[in-house]
């Protein structure tokens, strides 16, 4: 039972540790590019539109992989792509309807899964900057809002320090009443 409990604890300790580092990495990227957070050529998305239902919901967080060729795109593909609205770039994450010409010229038809009609304008080959690879992520789009805030930078940064002080403690604890034990068995042997 007690080998089941240490080895339980150190699998929780594991995890603690890791979801700690993570949220350091997500947390830190995200503050320090400025935008979303980025691992291995991967960045996360916050989805903030209902326009990918059912594929991905609003508030949920997507990976894409980043694109240097669009050659490969093809109908039925989910792309994320600059616009500039009001001089201010931004960024949507729509399905391939469509594809015309080739190379440097090719451009794209998108839509939203959701939306009644398709986007407006076509989608040139330099604004698509990735592909979306299949995995979201619901409600994780709202938390990496949070984190962006300083209080949510406060709370993801302290929290698993927390649970790693907690964890520590319990161990602390459990090895100064197993040296008490042992100490205590001594002095009955030597006394016997």
């Amino acid at each position: 039972m007690k080998k089941w409990m240490k080895v339980t604890g150190s699998i929780l300790y594991v995890i603690v540790f890791t979801l700690m580092i993570a949220s350091i990495i997500v947390v830190l990227s995200s503050r320090t590019a400025g935008g979303d957070p980025q691992i291995f050529g991967y960045q996360l998305k916050q989805v903030l539109s209902g326009s990918m239902e059912p594929e991905f919901s609003a508030g949920s967080l997507i990976v894409v992989k980043e694109m240097t060729s669009t050659e490969s795109l093809k109908k039925g593909d989910i792309i994320t792509f600059q616009t500039k609205q009001d001089e201010k770039q931004s960024f949507v994450t729509h399905r391939i309807v469509g594809v015309k010409g080739n190379g440097a010229s090719r451009t794209f038809e998108t839509k939203g899964d959701a939306n009644m009609y398709q986007d407006g304008t076509l989608v040139k080959a330099n604004q698509v900057v990735a592909h979306y690879t299949g995995v979201d992520i619901p409600y994780a789009g709202k938390l990496l809002s949070y984190a962006g805030t300083s209080a949510g930078t406060a709370l993801l940064l302290i929290i698993p320090g927390v649970m790693l002080l907690v964890y520590s403690m319990i161990h602390f604890v459990g090895a100064a009443k197993n040296r008490k034990r042992i100490a205590d068995v001594h002095v009955s042997e030597e006394q016997a």
